[in-house]
């Protein structure tokens, strides 16, 4: 039997295609777009119209049928747009969904047959999760080493809110972000201890829980095997991973756009409400999760408009199914609406702080020219970034290379350009939309001021587009040799997936975690250095040396809330060895001021003194102890 869909030659006797999944049931070819479609179909599974001859309809209480309301739609969609059809440019009606729809279990022996079913899937899919769960939660207090004030903010936030209560949607800290993740590490902390373990914990939840979330929108929208491919080059992804184990709310924002996402794909194939209003309200809901998230919007409004364009023969259908997504959205963003309206100064800050025209390249541009060409190169770094971004960002320690492993970057970029050639395919068009909008930040921010970060909206959707790339390799080899080029093409892409994840291991444990500037960024030896002031029973007073931090510094205020302490360097307080407490003491010096430590001992001898010394010799920390 010659599958419809895909033109593959399956056996005689067979319901579904072996390479693309979809039924050879199609018996009933649908009079508006042509797609053929299951005999059982009351309504075409691309473009949603009455098939004729379907084997049953859904009929309205004491009204005409749903049938003839939407011939009656469709009827006053063609006098609407009847102006615009002599427009040759407009595409004719049709959208091609390339999987076939999901019947969900209805019933307890439904359920328990799907599971039967499914339980190999689904095993992977657990398998996978407790990877993803092991690479994001492997050494998280050591790896990366340290803590940094971004971080150390969100989880004195979230103690505000153990403690007040509603703190509002949105806080001050780290030029301005959302507080929807707080909330979460509430939660985590009334649980158990505020402590470094739980403050990253609560953020690697929320990457982990991405990965089924993902799979799930894979599926849906290509199939499994592009979905198992996108799904494990997701959970070995560096990018993911590096910001799944440390304490950035930013990794909520790929969690929320996948399930909005996968809850968009549900609803355009469902005839029922609900899923339009559980789009919404995740829609709605990720306005909580960070400040990238905002260009998600866009490509979801862009989305809908041209799948409405597909589908304008039953306009009047979709736009109110439109109407009750957007309507709860708003309900749901309500407090963040009314803050953005009421209190612009504060909620735009972090838009005007990261703004390209605060950029220094912008204002050194004197002319036009220099400003279109500065823009230019903006323009650039946001179109290569998943291969290329050579500084690293001193606020998180990303950088110095692009966003993805360079061979999945050049896949995702072909399947970026194969998804928009099947733009007719609704997946395909929102997974290209959205790594658009994606890359479309960087264009607008500074140089190197968090790119890495707010471009995370294009996770997961980049790597399903390097899977499609594959997916399509693969199929394209069976189609030239049915046996050799299928075992040919398994081959390699076996092969090509044991070296990214393999590459991609190596390089965020084995190369990037070792680099000088990740200790920097991550004040290693200042959370090394307070860590030993606090082995002993009685710390007392601290006396602080270090040119770089206060003593009031955020990772301070968070790790030892309780240790008095006071500012002894010359660049925050006033310089002096002298002992100003009669009771215990303990002197932390950090370079430059480490090597004081010598003079100190001579001056107030009979101290116990910890210190750490780097591999070529020089003082990490030094720690002298006064009872």
């Amino acid at each position: 039997m010659i599958c419809q869909w895909c033109s593959y030659r399956n056996r005689e006797g067979s319901l579904y295609c072996g390479d693309c999944g979809r039924t050879l049931q199609a018996d009933l070819a649908c009079a508006a777009c042509g797609t053929p479609n299951p005999s059982y179909n009351p309504f075409c599974d691309s473009c949603g119209v009455v098939l004729a001859g379907a084997s049953h309809t859904i009929a309205a209480p004491n009204t005409e049928s749903r049938g003839t309301a939407r011939v009656r739609y469709r009827d006053s969609a063609s006098a609407l747009l009847r102006p615009i059809r002599k427009i040759r440019w407009v595409p004719k009606p049709g959208a091609k969904w390339e999987t076939p729809q999901v019947v969900w279990p209805s019933s307890r022996s439904e359920f328990r047959t799907w599971l039967l079913r499914n339980r190999l899937e689904l095993a992977f899919v657990a398998l996978i999760t407790v990877v993803a769960a092991f690479l994001r939660l492997y050494r998280i207090t050591e790896i990366p080493a340290g803590l940094t004030g971004d971080e150390a903010l969100t989880g004195l936030d979230a103690l505000r809110i153990t403690v007040e209560g509603w703190i509002g949607p949105y806080v001050g800290s780290a030029l301005g972000q959302p507080t929807g993740p707080l909330y979460f590490t509430a939660l985590i902390f009334k649980l158990s201890e505020p402590t470094l373990f739980t403050l990253r914990l609560s953020m690697s939840l929320l990457g982990i829980v991405t990965v089924p979330a993902a799979y799930l929108l894979f599926r849906l929208g290509f199939g499994r095997w592009i979905a198992i491919f996108a799904v494990v080059a997701l959970t070995f992804s560096y990018w993911h991973m590096h910001y799944s184990r440390m304490a950035f709310m930013v990794i909520s924002m790929p969690l929320l756009t996948t399930l909005v996402a996968a809850a968009l794909l549900i609803s355009l194939r469902s005839a029922r409400i609900w899923p339009w209003a559980v789009a919404g309200a995740l829609l709605g809901a990720g306005v909580y999760s960070y400040n990238g998230y905002l260009a998600f919007l866009p490509a979801v409004v862009v989305f809908l408009a041209i799948f409405l364009l597909l589908n304008r023969d039953r306009w009047r259908l979709l736009v109110q199914r439109f109407a009750l997504l957007v309507g709860v959205a708003l309900l749901v963003a309500l407090p963040m609406v009314h803050l953005a309206f009421f209190e612009r100064d504060f909620y735009f800050q972090h838009a005007h702080m990261t703004s390209v025209v605060r950029d220094p390249g912008w204002a050194e541009a004197q002319t036009a020219g220099e400003k279109i060409r500065f823009l230019g190169g903006r323009l650039r770094d946001g179109v290569i970034i998943l291969w290329r971004h050579s500084e690293v960002d001193f606020s998180d320690a990303m950088g110095g290379r692009g966003a993805m492993n360079p061979v999945l970057a050049v896949l995702a970029y072909i399947g970026l350009i194969i998804a928009f050639a099947r733009w007719r395919s609704p997946p395909h068009l929102l997974f290209a939309l959205v790594v658009v909008f994606a890359l479309a930040v960087v264009f607008l921010g500074g140089r190197n001021w968090g790119e890495l970060r707010r471009t995370l909206m294009a996770v997961p959707f980049v790597y399903g587009l390097a899977a499609i790339t594959v997916f399509e390799a693969v199929r394209q080899a069976r189609r030239l040799n049915d046996v050799v080029g299928l075992r040919l093409a398994v081959g390699v892409v076996g092969v090509l997936m044991v070296g990214v994840v393999s590459w991609n291991t190596w390089h965020y444990f084995g190369v990037m975690m070792r680099q000088d500037y990740t200790d920097w960024v991550f004040a290693a030896d200042l959370v090394a250095g307070l860590d030993a002031a606090h082995e002993f029973d009685e710390p007392g007073r601290i006396y602080f040396y270090t040119g770089r931090w206060s003593y009031r510094y955020e990772t301070i205020r968070y790790l030892y809330p309780d240790t008095p302490g006071i500012d002894r360097s010359r660049e925050h307080g006033e310089y002096s060895l002298e002992r100003i407490d009669s009771g215990p003491v303990t002197y932390l010096m950090l370079p430059p001021y480490a090597d004081d430590i010598d003079t100190l001992k001579e001056t107030l001898p009979g101290g116990e003194v910890l210190e750490e010394l780097s591999d070529g010799g020089s003082r990490i920390f030094s720690v002298y102890h006064l009872p």
